[in-house]
């Protein structure tokens, strides 16, 4: 037996002794570095982390470790969250010195095969492609193969792991090269936005007004009952990260993104893939949420679409060609894209994610044809600018305030609406006295230049990382007795429901539409008296909602015809830490640490609110859950039929009541928001579950 095996053996054999410090900590510490591990812990002894031994969970909970197990606790999936902590050039070299002396006589000395074993950088993983199934792989080998674990120490490991990843990427590249395949699909006008989708999905909410709600009707109160899978896809590669995308169909051709940073055309009607695009991500990447990306924007036969090392791409839609590339912002400073551009007449609009690293957020306009920056809006203004007052010394210059969702359009105001983030750091607010414009906020930015004509402050000076990037939803409604007028709505993440009027900012109504403890009240300018007891403090703070809101990205929907706004929201609170907060570029910035309650029961639901005054119509209470919260985001159809995905299970709601109609098991986690769309005349929705696509119709199947 190896000394390396007599440690792990050793590990296993103090897990006990160990265990019993870990809980003490759970219940006694006071620093949130300390609440993780013992969170992880229990994780762990509640049977939540089957795929990580003892041996191998405790060593990684170590400080010194540099392995990063904290994301455990929100995801407790270690294939999508634990991330190889050796990823440096000279660590490849080190992985294939390592992989010529003791895979080499199997695999060849590149990786390439030799015929006893196969080719690694062409080849399927069984055991998955992660960083962390790689590793478990190297470690533990292949049961059941001719296969065996390395006894190498961890570093060497790690390295192995970087090399066989390295292998992948070069394939991945020369995959690129081949000849692509050519689809047709009708050139797309951004005028077509303007009004509801009729046969296809054109943008990330379905149109300007962001209603993501459909005039299709074939699919009624009546026949949902009947509906069925009518086809799945199993998407492409070993897929660890969520899928948070809501595609694009044109003509039958579906467009949309797949983690890490892929692009898919699929015929609907072969339900074959045409053609994918695929991005090589850099090692240094800095992400605070997973490895995820919301969606694409299109233009004449053109789609665009942010990546992870915050560049923003045109692709040619016919065979997936790369048009033209732009750097955004350096990703190394923490900036990344996750979210769906926006086409508005020759631009392309983007926001910007990283709120957790202190970046300076900005909402950024391209030419559509170059390229070329039109204008760039600064979420954080400098000194002498107008909000610059807001922050002290320079703050600012590490302030946040990312712009990482959609945002809305309105052509005849000429206005844009997109949501602004959190401040940095997240939690602890002493080090940035002031409202800290425009975190927290909506703009509104005459498109043609960029400049700003008025703000609204849901948050100021946040706090619990209560970022208002919700969607905005423009509609013409009565307010309060009056005519019908253009106003903004809005379900903020702080728990409260506003109403805007869409030209000049006018709040005309905001009132809670979920439980909340921060605020005593709202004055008449929809000011928060805020309560001190609610601050996050060194030992936590509970506070109404959670830190992931009341409701969070998760897209709600407008139906005109029922005058009810569709929220997915969350009833959960949360503990909220203060610390201290140093930047480094790339580096989180958050000044501590927030979680759930453990082991407390909690309740995802979609409310369906009166959209004038945010009154409560009916609610549709998906089951209780103690540990992860899960949700998709909701559609509307005309015929009175309101989709939802909680978890696994995919839902259809009547519109006027909440009724249940229909339910479906489908096997994975539901994230994204859903579709719906005409292919030969006949309707289907589509979800994103897991790692498979869905298409449903009634029927099902034909």
């Amino acid at each position: 037996m190896s000394p390396l095996t007599r440690r792990r053996l050793l590990w296993g054999g103090l897990a006990v002794a160990v265990l019993g410090v870990a809980l003490v900590v759970a219940l006694t510490a006071t620093v949130p570095t300390a609440r993780w591990r013992a969170q992880v812990v229990m994780l762990k002894v509640r049977g939540r982390l089957p795929e990580i031994s003892w041996g191998e969970l405790l060593p990684m909970l170590h400080p010194s470790s540099p392995v990063y197990l904290e994301p455990l606790v929100e995801n407790p999936n270690p294939y999508a969250v634990i991330r190889n902590p050796y990823r440096e050039p000279s660590d490849v070299a080190a992985g294939a010195e390592q992989f010529r002396t003791s895979c080499g006589t199997c695999h060849g000395g590149g990786g390439h095969g030799t015929g006893r074993g196969p080719d690694l950088a062409t080849r399927t993983f069984r055991q998955g492609a992660s960083d962390w199934a790689i590793y478990r792989t190297v470690a533990h080998g292949m049961p059941g193969t001719a296969m065996p674990g390395q006894d190498v120490p961890d570093r060497e490991s790690w390295q192995l792991v970087a090399f066989v990843r390295s292998l992948q990427a070069e394939a991945a590249d020369t995959a690129g090269a081949a000849a692509p395949v050519v689809v047709d699909f009708r050139p797309v006008d951004p005028a077509e936005l303007e009004q509801p989708p009729r046969a296809d999905w054109l943008t990330y909410s379905g149109q300007y007004a962001a209603h993501r709600h459909s005039p299709l009707g074939q699919i009624t109160p009546a026949n949902a009952s009947r509906l069925g899978a009518a086809w799945m896809l199993q998407l492409p590669g070993t897929i660890t990260d969520p899928i948070e995308t809501s595609p694009l169909v044109i003509d039958g051709i579906m467009f949309l993104t797949v983690p890490p940073q892929q692009v898919l055309a699929i015929d609907l009607r072969t339900h074959r893939t045409r053609w994918t695009w695929q991005r090589r991500l850099p090692d240094d990447l800095a992400v605070c949420c997973n490895l995820v990306n919301r969606g694409l924007a299109v233009r004449d036969r053109t789609l665009y679409v942010g990546t992870l090392d915050a560049h923003l791409v045109a692709l040619d839609g016919r065979t997936g060609e790369v048009l033209w590339d732009v750097e955004v912002a350096e990703h190394a400073q923490g900036y990344s894209i996750t979210g769906a551009p926006l086409v508005v007449g020759d631009m392309v609009i983007t926001g910007i994610a990283g709120g957790e690293f202190g970046i300076r957020g900005f909402i950024d306009a391209y030419d559509a044809a170059t390229g070329d920056r039109r204008w760039r809006f600064y979420t954080v203004p400098a000194p002498g600018d107008p909000g610059g007052e807001t922050w002290t010394a320079d703050t600012w210059q590490t302030g946040g305030a990312p712009t990482w969702l959609t945002g809305a359009y309105d052509p005849a105001l000429g206005l844009l609406y997109w949501g602004v983030g959190n401040p940095g750091p997240n939690y602890t607010g002493d080090t940035r006295p002031g409202d800290n414009l425009y975190s927290n906020s909506v703009v509104a930015l005459e498109a043609a230049t960029g400049r700003l004509r008025w703000h609204f402050q849901f948050t100021p000076h946040d706090e619990h990382d209560w970022d208002a990037v919700q969607v905005p939803v423009l509609a013409d409604i009565a307010v309060v007795g009056g005519a019908a007028r253009p106003v903004l709505i809005w379900a903020n993440r702080n728990a409260f429901y506003y109403v805007l009027d869409r030209a000049t900012g006018e709040l005309l109504t905001v009132r809670p539409f979920a439980r909340q403890t921060w605020a005593d009240s709202l004055d008449v300018r929809g000011r928060p008296w805020t309560r001190a007891d609610a601050r996050p403090s060194r030992t936590g703070t509970l506070v109404w909602p959670s830190v992931s809101g009341a409701t969070n990205w998760w897209s709600p929907s407008y139906s005109p015809a029922t005058g009810l706004l569709y929220v997915p929201i969350l009833e959960r609170p949360g503990i909220y830490f203060a610390g201290e907060a140093v930047h480094e570029p790339g580096m989180p910035f958050t000044g501590s640490a927030s979680q759930g309650v453990l082991g407390e029961p909690f309740y995802a639901a979609v409310r369906a609110l009166r959209a004038a005054t945010g009154a409560l119509a009916w609610e549709y209470r998906f089951p209780l859950r103690t540990d992860r919260s899960t949700i998709g985001g909701v559609l509307s159809t005309a015929s009175g039929v309101v989709f939802a995905g909680d978890r696994n299970i995919f839902y259809a709601l009547d519109a006027r009541t909440g009724r249940e109609l229909w339910s479906f098991d489908t096997g994975g986690l539901i994230l994204a928001g859903p579709v719906t769309y005409l292919v030969d005349g006949r309707q289907f929705v589509s979800v994103a579950a897991g790692k498979t696509l869905i298409g449903f119709a009634v029927g099902g199947v034909e």
